[in-house]
């Protein structure tokens, strides 16, 4: 039985290597897709709706930080926008 899940393994794996190559668009989109349908059941609406919020202003001042900008400056003006 065990060498019957190391080829599974192995086919699965050579799968998503294939899909990359080939289709990243449709592999990304898919799986965000699944990840929110499954928040969206689990925690309901406005819950997935606030984690992703915090997720993309997460990942917005981590870029600008990996990109050597003045994360303070953005959050000023940002918010004097406001």
């Amino acid at each position: 039985m065990s060498e019957f899940w190391s080829k599974m393994g192995a086919e699965i794996s050579g799968f998503f290597v294939w899909s990359i190559d080939n289709h990243p668009g449709k592999l990304i989109g898919t799986s965000i897709g699944l990840v929110m349908g499954f928040l969206m059941v689990t925690l309901g609406f406005w819950r997935t709706l606030v984690l992703i919020l915090f997720a993309t202003l997460g990942f917005v001042i981590g870029k600008r930080q990996d990109d050597n900008k003045a994360v303070t400056a953005w959050l000023e003006r940002t918010i004097k926008k406001y």
